[in-house]
């Protein structure tokens, strides 16, 4: 009998997470179905509402910043204004399905489409604004909220959807063997909408193509974020080898050696970090734009105000404030 025939195999590589959490594999295991959980029911197979709550919420934060743009710059007729949502919302599926020759993610359920569609009608036909007054009332908490839950839905998204999709799921074809699909498909999918909105600028009255902000002035920070989220999701669970895909490469093994350096989480685990450092940074972003859109709302009020103290007679009264204030919302 040989030295080999009785070797045991050796253990899978240990997690940097694991070793200081011993619960995290766990937290990180129930991180996709937390994300997928229905109103109703356990689980989105044989839910009495196959609608996942933070599906929902993703659509509310997205319509809420659409009304939110519409109402700084100009609200436009109802079908743009949800048009532009809905780009917002699928654009990245759009671009990086388009890309890999994939089916629409959108038009593979009966749920999406008119949940987010759902989503739009509440923010902006409901009698009296009640859900946008709502939201905007409780701004900042709303507005941190929300962008929350979008960044564990992105930070998630961009990892699982992306990467994992081009590695694992298109294994076999020579796209699951390229670093750069894999971080093109990880930053398009998370910020795509933006960057379609950036060319042919569907959030505007008018469209039309122009020049990229993001190659004049830098990407946007949702491009940054998805872009960052990616890379550190291969770097973090060790997904790509030089040795393996660049063989003949003579750095390789010295860029291995590098890329060893850094901590390593499973694939559960990563996508929990990366949906965790999302969600803090455009949660923090989110705070300050609230802060910003609120001081501009002030400035509209008060220059609203002063045009109508100047056009109304001297014998006028104070008591339109109220009806000022409440269309400046």
């Amino acid at each position: 009998m040989s030295q080999t025939t009785g070797q045991q195999m050796p253990p899978p590589p240990s997690s940097a997470l694991g070793a200081l959490f011993p619960q995290a594999q766990q937290l990180a295991a129930g991180f996709p179905g937390l994300l997928s959980k229905p109103w109703v029911g356990g689980g989105t197979e044989g839910a009495a509402v196959p609608i996942g709550i933070f599906a929902t919420l993703h659509a509310l934060r997205i319509a809420y910043e659409v009304r939110k743009g519409a109402q700084a710059s100009g609200r436009r007729p109802l079908l743009q204004e949800l048009f532009t949502m809905l780009t917002f919302s699928f654009g990245g599926a759009v671009l990086t399905a388009l890309m890999l020759g994939r089916t629409q993610p959108w038009l593979e359920n009966n749920t999406t489409v008119p949940v987010y569609a759902g989503a739009y009608l509440l923010m902006a036909c409901v009698p009296g604004d009640l859900v946008y007054r709502f939201l905007r009332r409780t701004s900042p908490v709303s507005d941190v909220f929300l962008a929350s839950v979008d960044g564990l839905i992105r930070g998630y998204g961009v990892t699982a959807a992306g990467v994992d999709l081009v590695r694992n799921t298109m294994r076999g074809q020579p796209v699951a063997d390229s670093l750069v699909a894999w971080i093109t498909v990880g930053t398009v999918l998370g910020s795509g909408g933006g960057i379609i909105d950036d060319v042919v600028q569907v959030s505007a009255a008018s469209w039309g193509l122009r020049v990229p902000a993001m190659l004049r002035a830098g990407p946007s920070l949702d491009v940054k974020l998805s872009f960052c989220a990616t890379v550190g999701y291969i770097l973090t669970t060790h997904a790509w080898s030089f040795v393996e895909h660049a063989p003949g490469f003579p750095l390789s093994a010295a860029l291995d050696a590098i890329l060893a350096c850094v901590p390593r989480l499973s694939d559960q685990e990563a996508h929990l970090v990366s949906g965790l450092l999302c969600s803090a940074v455009l949660g923090t972003a989110a705070h300050a734009q609230a802060c910003r859109y609120a001081a501009a709302e002030r400035r509209a009020l008060e220059v609203a105000r002063r045009k109508k103290y100047d056009d109304a007679p001297s014998s006028g009264t104070d008591d339109d404030d109220d009806d000022v204030e409440s269309e400046s919302e």
